[in-house]
């Protein structure tokens, strides 16, 4: 059961040699785990260094610069978390680290193809990272903490304290208390119910089995069966990869944000907050949290205060943004949203049919992340129609207002006013791309419809490879986004000639003469082969994948 397992886990051993010997075993099942079941390794937006310095600036810390930095990932998996950065940033150094020599070998093998020179990725034990590994500006661990032994993990604080440059930024994410209280006592039931499978094939079946009885079988009279039946929900949306690792590895160990500060206080380390810095406001969820959270939390610290919140809002999932303590003086208590005039935005919203019986006036959207947003403020609409034009690019709050003009009150102040409140608004509800510096898709944002279109670096490699089932690297865009695709035959031939010197005319030519050749079938699966006068179908294909390939950020 997890309780035994946490306590042996982080139970003290006597002697310096039963320790390492403890340690060396828990790593080589770990990597054990790891390799016989291959991790998609995907880009978290959220953990990519330019977002990390962008929320380091609203919590009034300024970071290193992105040109020439240095960066280290714990736990890199197949590297696909730092891909994106390293592609577009040639100038910096990038390293990461994993236990596991099936996933390294896999992101070192498309490293090769893709040439790049400034990526490093090495399999090895994170405890053997000494100070002589060298400084970071950035040191990312995601999806790490609460799935080693506590040696591990101290590790990483160690890691942390001799490796992160002064003015550096750590990032930790982690699984928390309160609101994995639900999450452990499925696990439990998960692993009591598989830990006499003999195959490890029929464990994640059998595991998954004991989800009914949590929500259809639920007893009604049962007092945690609304949080264990949103528990269950959560996980049934899950990959097979993911609950396997989450639910039945040795090791998930959670912790309430206050033990995790205690430990990084041990270590030098000061808690900043969380690398989503919305989630650290208590507007965010609502009138009624925002004045109980700061009646409560009035006139105690920072740590508590965002502990406080956690127990408000349920929080199981933390991202946190971690200083040397020597710059605590620099910290804000809260995010400060004045900053959110020095950042550049970017988003993408399509439209949607509005439910039945929605207020009249009301329209309904999806951004990019496919999360919902539904408005009638005529100045957020404005703000996600503006970004829409502009996607995948970013504007600067200057930018917008001069292509908002229109949509805006006269007077210069009440403009800006009523842009800063839209943005804060659309800020709290998650719907924004933002950076402190211009994004790797700015730089073309000027070309016109009759510019050869181009893939992203590395999209039309890994697209490839992921033909192999066995692959382990997720495809992602420039901002940092994973993006899973499927395409038909001919939109997937097609591909390699998107390549920046066909224009959209071209592209349409190339692939009539497929259609009509045979090389590849209609996107119904006929075949076309001897057939004429296909221009028109090659041209609404050619143009569908591109406006897909732009909505999806794949273009460049």
């Amino acid at each position: 059961m997890n309780s035994t397992q946490d306590t042996r886990a982080d139970r003290p051993f006597d002697d310096p040699d039963s320790a390492s010997t403890g340690l060396s075993d828990a790593n080589q099942g770990l990597a054990e785990d790891y390799d016989r079941q291959v991790y998609t390794s995907n880009a978290f937006w959220y953990a990519a260094p330019g977002h990390l310095r962008a929320a380091a600036h609203l919590y009034g810390l300024e970071a290193p610069t992105l040109e020439h930095a240095r960066v280290l990932e714990l736990g890199c998996a197949g590297g696909g978390n730092v891909l994106p950065f390293a592609l577009t940033h040639p100038g910096a150094q990038v390293v990461g680290v994993d236990l596991s020599p099936v996933q390294i070998a896999h992101g070192q093998g498309l490293i090769d193809t893709l040439g790049l020179k400034n990526l490093q990725l090495r399999a090895m034990s994170l405890t053997d990272i000494t100070p002589d590994f060298g400084q970071f500006d950035y040191i990312i661990a995601h999806g790490v903490f609460s799935w080693v032994p506590h040696e591990v993990r101290e590790a990483m604080m160690r890691i942390l304290r001799d490796n992160l440059a002064p003015d550096g930024v750590g990032y930790i994410s982690y699984n928390t208390y309160p609101g994995w209280k639900a999450g452990d006592i499925v696990r439990d039931a998960m692993l009591l119910h598989s830990h006499s499978v003999a195959r490890d094939e029929d464990r994640l079946p059998a595991a998954k089995a004991m989800l009914n009885l949590l929500s259809e079988g639920i007893a009604p009279s049962n007092p945690l069966a609304s949080s264990l039946r949103a528990a269950v929900q959560q996980l049934r949306q899950q990959s097979d990869y993911y609950i396997a690792h989450e639910h039945l590895e040795t090791y998930n160990n959670p912790c309430y944000l206050l033990e995790f500060v205690s430990l990084a206080d041990q270590f030098g380390l000061t808690h900043v907050g969380d690398a989503e810095a919305q989630s650290e406001l208590g507007e965010t969820y609502g009138a009624q949290t925002r004045l109980n959270h700061n009646l409560v939390a009035l006139g105690q610290p920072r740590e508590m205060r965002q502990q406080y919140l956690d127990f408000a809002v349920g929080r199981n999932f933390r991202k946190s943004l971690l200083v040397h303590q020597a710059r605590a003086g620099d910290l804000s208590a809260a995010p400060l949203m004045e900053r959110l005039g020095d950042l550049r935005w970017a988003g993408s919203f399509i439209e949607t049919e509005p439910p039945a019986q929605a207020p009249a006036g009301v329209r309904f959207f999806r951004n990019h992340r496919q999360h919902p947003l539904h408005s009638n403020d005529a100045t957020i609409l404005s703000v996600i129609q503006t970004l829409s034009r502009h996607w995948p690019s970013s504007l600067t709050t200057d930018e917008l207002l001069d292509n908002m003009r229109a949509d805006l009150p006269e007077s210069p102040e009440a403009a800006r006013e009523a842009l800063q409140t839209a943005l804060r608004t659309l800020f709290r509800l998650n719907m924004l791309c933002y950076l402190l510096t211009p994004s790797p898709y700015d730089a073309t944002k000027a070309a016109d419809e009759a510019e050869p279109p181009r893939l992203i670096p590395g999209f039309q490699v890994i697209f490839e490879a992921q033909r192999d089932p066995a692959f382990g690297v997720g495809i992602f865009t420039l901002w940092h986004e994973t993006v899973n695709l499927q395409l038909k035959d001919a939109e997937a031939w097609l591909l390699p000639h998107i390549d920046g010197r066909h224009s959209r005319k071209q592209l349409a030519t190339i692939l009539r003469d497929a259609l009509s050749q045979g090389i590849v079938p209609d996107n119904d699966g006929r075949s076309l082969k001897g057939q004429r006068n296909l221009d028109q179908k090659a041209g609404t294909l050619v143009k569908n994948l591109l406006d897909l390939l732009q909505r999806l950020a794949l273009l460049q």
